[in-house]
């Protein structure tokens, strides 16, 4: 461990995680829950950061508006309630020798027949991790700080998510190499009935077909130690990763905090797996591994094999531009081992590689925009403190930039309803926000809440809903204008929750509303 410790390291599991390449065997493979004893994490920003307000303060009217229609559309749709009766992936009651587990997919119908609905899989689901992600982090802050218990059963599931994508991929008896994971796995067809009383069935069947495309496989995975024969989406890609690395620290705290046993449980599993990933990705010189037939390999291009796919490395720009996806390095780096590794990423802004990165795909800038984010929270959890605010300073920049940048307004609609979800996470990560963003998140969000509570679908069980084929999640796109993502509506919560929301920024919401669901709509 090159003579670094890291203070949540206490405990005896993830020691010998880090010595030996895993612990105790959970549901036939991977490593089990461990002790949660000993996790030394900071309670507060443990730096002092501060910004000149800008903008028009809001007014005490303002604030409480704006909390009684976002918490209101919360309550009304049954926001985490919708979220847990379409998570799913293997139900508890399918095997008591499988563990169970739940995600947010995507590439999936909705089937309504009487009173069952079936969720049908047709598609890759490549990245259902950023769904997942964005929405368990919500429901972790909520159940901490409320003990709400849909989002204490939601956040058990997704965390139970997370650990099924690596022990999707464990071939054979003693497979070594743990913590290479999954983009999706599908497992066994199933019906159930849930918390809720709902008819439920899964059909995999239309998706296992062997695909062989550029950024992923579909593949037969006869042999996987823990769920049997299934089959696998393999190639994890670098798209998920800020996502599942931001959710990490609120895993870690869950694993301290949660009085839930069976939740504390899950969490601490499902950061070992992430630890033990952020380990694999350096000790393999920032490469993402993945598996096919059991063999473990980083993939290549194919019409050149000397270079490594894009989607697969953290290195490929490095000849060119030094240092160029600095912070998904910082962040392994800190994760896995405490210390920076040499990777000096000053402010967290690459501006050569950011402008050639979102200049070819739209889709990049949320990845080099959430790698910023997990950078600086591991730095907090790794005690960094100067490198810390350094990154946070570089964070300040970057929101500042992308307020001011009118000409990628103009060319991407969804530009400011990005920008208002990413400054609430900016926000639970330190940034203490300005008068003018608070404005930006209030309009944006209100838009939002307006156009989903017009859908019609977030209860398909509900008697006024014909049978038929549906997309059980809304879309954002309402004619030239693009919302908030439905994944991002609950960001108000982590940013409420969070230990490391700035007293510095303005007041934006009432957060004893926001974090007590008894209250949400008054």
């Amino acid at each position: 461990m090159n003579g670094h410790r890291k203070p949540w390291l206490a405990w005896p599991c993830l020691a010998l995680a880090l010595l030996a390449g895993g612990c105790a065997s959970s549901g036939g493979g991977g490593n089990d829950g461990g002790s949660d004893g000993g996790i030394d994490i900071p309670d507060e920003l443990p730096i002092t950061f501060t910004r000149p307000d800008v903008g028009e303060p809001l007014g005490a009217q303002e604030i409480t508006s704006f909390t009684r229609k976002l918490t209101g559309f919360l309550a009304q749709v049954d926001y985490f309630g919708w979220a847990l009766w379409h998570a799913h992936g293997l139900h508890s009651s399918y095997s008591p020798d499988m563990p169970d587990y739940g995600l947010y997919w995507q590439d999936t119908r909705a089937v309504k027949q009487g009173d069952t609905i079936t969720f049908v899989h047709y598609g890759g689901a490549d990245n259902l991790e950023i769904r997942t992600s964005k929405v368990l982090a919500q429901a972790l802050g909520l159940y901490l700080a409320s003990g709400d218990e849909t989002a204490r059963r939601l956040a058990e599931l997704y965390s139970k998510g997370i650990v099924a994508l690596f022990q999707g991929m464990l071939w054979g008896e003693d497979d070594p190499d743990t913590y290479v994971t999954a983009r999706a796995i599908f497992t066994h067809n199933h019906s159930y009935t849930d918390i809720f009383g709902h008819q439920v069935a899964v059909d995999y069947d239309p998706v296992k077909q062997e695909k062989y495309d550029w950024n992923a496989h579909t593949i037969p995975y006869s042999n996987d130690q823990v769920f049997g024969s299934i089959w696998v989406r393999n190639m994890r890609s670098k798209d998920d990763l800020p996502h599942l690395f931001r959710v990490a620290p609120l895993l870690l705290r869950a694993a301290r905090d949660a009085t839930d046993p069976a939740l504390r449980q899950a969490a601490l599993q499902g950061w070992n797996y992430l630890e033990g990933f952020a380990r694999d990705i350096v000790d393999h010189d920032y490469k993402i591994r993945t598996k096919e037939n059991g063999e473990c390999y980083v993939p290549v291009e194919e019409d050149n094999p000397d270079v490594y796919k894009d989607l697969a490395t953290f290195t490929n720009f490095d000849s060119i531009m030094p240092g160029a996806e600095c912070n998904p390095k910082l962040t392994c780096a800190l994760m896995a081992y405490g210390d920076d590794r040499g990777n000096d990423c000053g402010d967290g802004i690459s501006r050569q590689y950011e402008a050639v990165a979102t200049a070819g795909h739209y889709f990049n800038y949320a990845i080099v925009r959430y790698f910023h984010l997990t950078a600086l929270l591991q730095a907090y959890l790794a005690g960094k403190t100067t490198l810390a605010r350094e990154l946070l300073a570089g964070l300040a920049q970057r929101v500042d930039e992308m307020e001011a940048d009118d000409s990628e307004r103009l060319d991407h609609p969804e530009w400011d309803a990005d920008m208002a979800s990413y400054l609430l996470a900016a926000a639970a990560a330190g940034l203490p926000l300005t008068s003018r963003e608070a404005r930006i998140i209030q309009e944006r969000y209100s838009l939002a809440v307006d156009h989903y509570l017009a859908w019609p679908y977030w209860d398909l069980y509900d008697a006024s809903v014909p049978d038929g084929e549906y997309d059980y999640r809304p879309g954002r796109d309402q004619g030239e204008d693009r919302h908030v993502r439905p994944e991002e509506m609950a960001y108000i919560i982590e940013y409420c929750y969070s230990p490391f929301r700035n007293p510095a920024g303005v007041q934006l919401v009432d957060c004893e509303v926001v974090l007590d669901p008894a209250r949400w709509g008054t």
